[in-house]
């Protein structure tokens, strides 16, 4: 993995932005502010690789598995760029979300996100952002999604983190038990994330090598996740009291 890499291909999906209106309305379309987008240096995956190669060399791009030739690469059909941070700021990876149709995306037999290669179950999506939050208020929230994190720290509910895409992991609670022993997960309200956190609970309960507080909440119904309650209802005391507020 080079950090150095990804930190410049990061930049170069943030700065190529600026030239791909739909991406940005898209960012724009999930109330994200231009700060936030500042913040997290969000970014465009441009369908012409070319633009790419002002920042990075063509044979570094291909070594790092990001375009296989000249015009094509994994990641064109994957527009939206978030990038993915060590908790010291670094970028290790990008995730990368389409913009296709679910019935698109299954006619192409494609998923919704797609990553560059990393350790996922070693990062949480968002710690280095967290981290102050988290030990101030000692405990953490472990969402599923990107934009979770995302728009939970926006307004203003920063010790939230995302487990990459994985179910969480051994590796995750070693790194969150750092900064706190209370756990609360808060996976996508549906029958998947309802099976998820029971999962999870039952796996590290009887731990003995943590005394870890972990319990799980959901959205109120009607709110599949985190991001969705926060966009449409916009209130966190609503959600949590005053706990987090």
């Amino acid at each position: 993995m080079s950090l150095l890499f990804f930190d410049k291909l990061a930049y170069a999906c943030h700065d190529l932005l600026t030239k791909d209106a739909n991406t940005y309305s898209y960012l724009k379309s999930r109330n994200l502010q231009d700060s936030t987008i500042e913040t997290y240096k969000l970014g465009a995956f441009p369908k012409d690789l070319r633009l790419l190669f002002k920042y990075l060399h063509p044979e570094e791009l291909k070594k790092q598995n990001i375009i296989w030739q000249a015009d094509k690469s994994p990641f064109k059909l994957f527009p939206v760029v978030i990038p993915i941070r060590n908790v010291e700021g670094n970028v290790v990876a990008i995730g990368c979300r389409t913009l296709l149709s679910e019935d698109k995306r299954d006619e192409l037999g494609i998923p919704k996100y797609r990553n560059s290669s990393y350790a996922k179950t070693s990062f949480l999506f968002g710690l280095d952002r967290a981290v102050q939050e988290i030990r101030a208020r000692d405990q953490v929230f472990v969402v599923e999604g990107y934009f979770d994190v995302i728009t939970a720290h926006q307004n203003g509910l920063k010790n939230v983190v995302a487990t990459c895409g994985t179910l969480f992991s051994y590796r995750q609670l070693v790194i969150l038990s750092r900064y706190t022993n209370n756990i609360c997960l808060l996976f996508d309200n549906d029958e998947a994330g309802k099976i998820s956190s029971k999962r999870v609970l039952e796996k590290f309960k009887s731990s003995s090598l943590f005394d870890v507080n972990f319990t799980y909440k959901f959205t109120p119904d009607g709110f599949k996740d985190l991001d969705e309650y926060l966009s449409k209802n916009g209130s966190i005391e609503s959600l949590f009291g005053d706990e987090n507020a």
